[in-house]
């Protein structure tokens, strides 16, 4: 077993197979068509023992390299070949670092420059053929002659495609949990946010002279309401072709918006939106809505929200518009998680989405390039 802190010392008997020179210097080296460890043999194996070390060598699915101390490639298995795709036949003697990806060029000079000095050393590469990318684990161990001089470096390749690939789903499962995890906090908290704020607009509705209903009742209907909105909002409609009903825009932004009463208003063309778009913009609303109720137009009296919509071959812009909100100084250092969030799923669904602070309220607009369905319903 190879140890990562000691280079090998091995008496070595490298057989002559071409002009090949130590370190580029005009010495001629007895090099490199094969490798017998251990011991010196006083003459040259004969043509059986060298194909029995071609074969115990290409028999590996390791990639195993001969390299110079000058970074050449002097000898490689069958595996090392079809790994870089270099002939069989080539004769090597060409630099070993230009035949790997360009992107791991650094570490793997890095790893050759430690190797050279005599230290093992190890890096992550990968290699790019026809059948795809295949990732590696790279440990270049000194060879040393008598005198404790690198006389070349060994470099074993290992597969371990399979290993990495795993590694990254696991990291992105974990990544995922994580989101999930930040995701249920904010919508916990923001639920009570939003209720709270359901309850002062019920008050105050009830409170009126000529309301028909007390704020019990009022509440009541703005919670059914906004219970039916987050349906919709995380209604799964990852199915194009979903038999799901087709719903006008104007209708999905009154859906949405029900709980907050005459205080939002939608105006602008109508048009029936995708399916698979349906989501992208309940979930756009209601972020709105709730940090509206929290900060903006509709947790203040007389506060309004006004959407605008424009419906143009099948792209959607939608404008969101507050007034009557606290007055806005200065727009925010930094957004949140949930307009992270929906900023995450606007893109993913190929479109835009701005954000701009004027001091009488919070302007939002929204491009969703392939929103929509048929046009139009009405103008």
């Amino acid at each position: 077993m190879i140890e990562d802190d000691h280079p090998v010392v091995l008496p070595v008997t490298i057989i002559l197979c071409a002009d090949w020179r130590k370190d580029d210097m005009e010495t001629p080296v007895e090099a490199c068509g094969s490798v017998v460890f251990p011991g010196v043999l006083p003459t040259p194996p004969d043509l059986s023992q060298l194909i029995l070390q071609k074969a115990m060598l290409d028999a590996t699915p390791d990639c195993i390299k001969m390299i110079s101390v000058s970074g050449r490639l002097l000898m490689m298995n069958r595996a090392g070949c079809l790994a870089l795709g270099v002939a069989e036949d080539s004769g090597f003697g060409m630099p070993w670092i230009p035949l790997l990806p360009e992107d791991v060029h650094q570490s793997g000079l890095v790893a050759l420059g430690r190797a050279a000095s005599g230290e093992n050393a190890r890096f992550h590469g990968k290699s790019e053929s026809a059948e795809g990318t295949k990732y590696w684990d790279n440990l270049l161990t000194p060879v040393m002659d008598s005198s404790g001089g690198v006389q070349f470096i060994l470099c074993v390749s290992r597969d371990v495609t399979e290993k990495t690939i795993l590694e990254w789903e696991v990291e992105e499962s974990i990544k995922r949990e994580k989101l999930l995890s930040k995701e249920m906090r904010h919508r916990v908290k923001n639920l009570f946010s939003v209720v709270s704020g359901l309850i002062v607009i019920a008050e105050k509705e009830a409170a009126a002279e000529d309301a028909p209903e007390d704020a019990t009742c009022i509440l009541r209907e703005k919670l059914e309401a906004l219970s039916r909105a987050t349906d919709a909002a995380f209604a799964d409609r990852s199915v194009a072709d979903a038999d799901v009903t087709v719903i006008g825009v104007h209708s999905l932004v009154n859906s949405v918006l029900r709980p907050y009463g005459s205080r939002c208003s939608v105006v602008g063309g109508d048009a029936l939106l995708r399916n698979v778009m349906m989501t992208t913009l309940t979930l756009f609303l209601h972020e709105l809505a709730t940090n509206s109720v929290k900060y903006g137009a509709l947790g203040s009296d007389g506060g309004q929200v006004t959407v605008r919509c424009v419906a143009e071959n099948q792209s959607l812009d939608m404008t969101w518009l507050e007034v009557g909100g606290p007055k806005i100084s200065t727009s925010p250092k930094s957004e949140g998680f949930g307009s992270e969030m929906i900023d995450r799923i606007v893109r993913s669904a190929g479109g835009t989405i701005n954000r701009t602070w004027h001091s009488e309220g919070l302007v939002v607009d929204l491009c969703l390039p392939s929103a929509i369905q048929f046009q139009h319903l009405n103008s």
